[in-house]
């Protein structure tokens, strides 16, 4: 049932990244994807690459507006998140794509602290979430912090990663609390396999 449908992979990556060009389930397809970033990026490239942050990451609202050129390594493909209010602090890969595009955007605009500054120093969150609003016009549908945490949560489960890493890359204080968020997408009926979360617990690499 749930495991054949799921065609897990007998090793999986070192580590843990999101790809948005895989990013595909039951809250949010592929084609919508490609057209918030694609459209996205003709319109405005820095809200483009906010959202694109977003979608990879799962940052939540206080730790994007609070991240700095600090934070990042030199080759811009590992960060450090320190002030996440409730959430762990922790450490997150980039996949290589992502990571290039931020090093070439800091490269072309030189932010000098925030990566994503905003017109008087950090970013507010009142703008955020004005951005957020603008790309949700672009496909018709809610884009909210919480709900991309969500799609990565679904998104790297159904890869096969188990519940400890994902716990970690969203910065969740229990893997209870990433359960909840799981649970909340998978079919009724899969919720009572007790295989469901025991599946890929010795595929980490």
């Amino acid at each position: 049932m749930l495991n054949k449908d799921l065609k897990l992979p007998a090793l999986l990556p070192q580590v843990l990244t999101v790809d948005v060009t895989t990013l595909d389930n039951r809250l949010i397809d592929q084609s919508e994807v490609r057209t918030l970033l694609l459209r996205l990026r003709y319109r405005n490239y820095h809200h483009y690459l906010i959202i694109k942050f977003l979608v990879c990451t799962g940052l939540s609202l206080p730790e994007l507006i609070h991240l700095k050129i600090s934070d990042f390594n030199a080759e811009r493909t590992i960060f450090k998140l320190k002030n996440g209010g409730r959430l762990q602090r922790r450490k997150i890969f980039l996949e290589p794509n992502l990571a290039l595009e931020l090093y070439r955007y800091s490269s072309e605009f030189s932010p000098t602290d925030y990566l994503f500054p905003g017109r008087y120093g950090k970013l507010r969150t009142r703008t955020v979430q004005k951005i957020l609003k603008n790309a949700s016009n672009l496909i018709s549908r809610e884009i909210h912090i919480p709900f991309l945490r969500d799609v990565i949560a679904l998104d790297l489960f159904k890869k096969g990663f188990p519940v400890w890493e994902i716990q970690e890359f969203l910065g969740h204080r229990t893997t209870r609390s990433t359960k909840q968020r799981i649970l909340l997408h998978i079919p009724v009926e899969e919720r009572t396999d007790p295989r469901l979360f025991n599946r890929n617990k010795n595929q980490a690499a």
